[in-house]
C-alpha cells in the first residue's frame, strides 16, 4: 500500500502540480534604503565644512569629559546642542535613519559625535577629488572654478605672478618704493 501525499516521492518529477513559486525578493526585513547624497553646490560645501568644525570641537570637548567620566550625565544645553549639530548632518548621512536624541551621557554622546563625523568624512571623500595640478583636494562642483576644500588649508600651487602679469611686478616695485618712502618719513619724524 502506498502512501498517499502531495507531493511526488524523491526522483519523480510532478506532473499535475503547478510550478513552486518564488520567493518574494524581499524577504529580508524591511532595511533602511541608501538615499541618494545630494550634488555639491558651492553652498553645500561651504555648509559641510563649518558643520564638520563644529562638530568636532564639540567631539573633542565631549570626549575630554568621556574618558574620565564616561557615565557622567550631559548638560541640557550640550545635548540641545549636540542634537542641533546631529540634525544639521542629516543631508550628509548616506542612510535614511532618523536620527536618534542625543545620548545622556558622555561616553554615549562621544559615540554618537564621532560615527556623525566619520559621515562627514565619507561623504568629503565621495565628493572630493585630488587636483594635482593645484596640489590639492577639490569639490567636485558642476563649475569650471575649482573650489578647494578649505578646511585642508590648501596652499594652491600658482605660477609666480611677476611671470604671470608684467602689472603685478609694476604692483611689487610701486610698494615698495612706497615701503622706502614710508620708513624715510617715519625716521624723520624721530629725529625731530
Amino acid at each position: 500500500m502506498t502512501p498517499h501525499t502531495t507531493q511526488p516521492s524523491f526522483g519523480q518529477t510532478p506532473q499535475d502540480q503547478p510550478a513552486p513559486q518564488a520567493a518574494p525578493v524581499s524577504a529580508h526585513p524591511a532595511r533602511p534604503r541608501k538615499k541618494s547624497l545630494p550634488r555639491v553646490t558651492h553652498a553645500l560645501a561651504a555648509r559641510h565644512e563649518a558643520l564638520w568644525l563644529r562638530l568636532s570641537a564639540l567631539q573633542a570637548q565631549i570626549t575630554a569629559v568621556a574618558t574620565r567620566r564616561p557615565e557622567a550625565p550631559v548638560s541640557r544645553h550640550t545635548s540641545g546642542v549636540a542634537e542641533a549639530l546631529l540634525r544639521d548632518a542629516r543631508p550628509f548621512l548616506a542612510h535614511d535613519d532618523p536620527l536618534p536624541m542625543a545620548a545622556p551621557d558622555h561616553g554615549g554622546l562621544a559615540t554618537q559625535l564621532g560615527q556623525a563625523l566619520a559621515e562627514l568624512d565619507g561623504w568629503e571623500a565621495a565628493n572630493s577629488v585630488w587636483r594635482s595640478d593645484l596640489k590639492a583636494y577639490v569639490w567636485l562642483v558642476k563649475d569650471k572654478v575649482p573650489l578647494p576644500v578649505r578646511r585642508l588649508r590648501p596652499r594652491l600651487e600658482t605660477p609666480q605672478a611677476s611671470h604671470a602679469d608684467p602689472k603685478y611686478a609694476a604692483y611689487q616695485a610701486k610698494m615698495l618704493d612706497l615701503r622706502q618712502k614710508l620708513a624715510k618719513r617715519i625716521e624723520q619724524y624721530r629725529n625731530r
